[in-house]
């Protein structure tokens, strides 16, 4: 099935539009790094980025988080000093599940709505996790009671996982890379990596101060993922994603984008993006071919100079 109507006509509006950078200054960023995250640390003539780190938070739209008017946060802080975009938006509203099965897998599979997996809403899509290989994708996922958790439970719901809609990554592929937040981020380390926070930390219950805090910890605590050596060798690509905006947005609202890596330094991207530019550029970082809507643009690892 296709997103029809109104929805569709916007993304189809995206879909046509040629993306471009511009380095334009950002507003007051929160507390300052001990050294810039996107400070360069190549010596090579080129960036080379064999992992890729996705973080997914949710239900805030740009002006809440990276705005003039918003409050100092980490967020705001890794803006500052990184790549950002201004005009991503997600792909459908205003429920979430529909976004996390467009930017992994190039389409929304079909899906509307904020179901549980289930025979009559899982996919059999081709997607990134099994594009990279069975062993070579994570999924990181604070408060699950078990790898591949199928079930809402306290504070952890699967739609936020969508590594476990995917019918073509069989089950005991995905216990085998799944697992609960790892208490050292430092040590993840694979071709794509999915992660998020619960209810709480993801902002999708919890405040916007809170999920700094545990972004902060996670980043640049004393074991976070910037301390990492492939990280740190110039190898991993950190990109810091929001699902959709909240409850008085949008399908066209802005929505933070914040990416990470060694060779981005500070840039703001002007131009309308939405998921299929993130997937296509992340497989093409992994020297994967293009998934479905995401065959359809370009330009994403060129504007942030990966």
């Amino acid at each position: 099935m296709r997103v029809v109507g109104v929805v569709g006509i916007l993304i189809a509006a995206v879909l046509v539009a040629t993306a471009t950078a511009a380095v334009v200054p950002h507003p007051a960023a929160g507390p300052s790094l001990a050294s810039p995250a996107c400070s360069s640390r190549l010596t090579g003539s080129s960036p080379h980025y064999s992992s890729i780190v996705v973080i997914a938070f949710e239900n805030h739209d740009y002006n809440q988080i990276l705005g003039s008017s918003a409050p100092p946060s980490y967020f705001k802080t890794l803006a500052g000093e990184c790549g950002s975009a201004s005009n991503f938006t997600a792909v459908f509203f205003p429920h979430s599940l529909p976004n996390y099965l467009a930017v992994t897998s190039g389409s929304t599979d079909g899906i509307s709505g904020d179901c549980v997996p289930s025979p009559s809403c899982e996919t059999g899509a081709p997607n990134i996790f099994s594009q990279v290989g069975p062993f070579d994708w994570g999924a990181r996922a604070e408060s699950t009671p078990a790898p591949c958790y199928k079930a809402n439970s306290g504070e952890y719901v699967p739609r936020h996982v969508p590594a476990v809609y995917y019918t073509r990554i069989p089950s005991p592929t995905c216990l085998a890379n799944a697992s609960a937040l790892p208490t050292d981020p430092s040590t993840i380390h694979r071709r794509f990596v999915w992660v998020t926070g619960n209810l709480l930390d993801d902002m999708h219950d919890g405040t916007a101060a809170q999920a700094s805090a545990w972004l902060q910890n996670f980043l640049a605590g004393p074991n976070g993922l910037l301390t990492s050596p492939i990280y740190r060798a110039g190898h991993m690509a950190i990109f810091i994603w929001f699902d959709s905006a909240g409850a008085n947005g949008s399908v066209s609202t802005p929505i933070p984008l914040i990416v990470v890596a060694p060779s981005v330094g500070h840039r703001l991207v002007t131009a309308p993006l939405n998921d299929y530019y993130l997937l296509h550029g992340w497989e093409g970082l992994l020297g994967e071919t293009c998934l479905g809507n995401a065959c359809l643009v370009s330009g994403f690892d060129r504007d942030f100079h990966l």
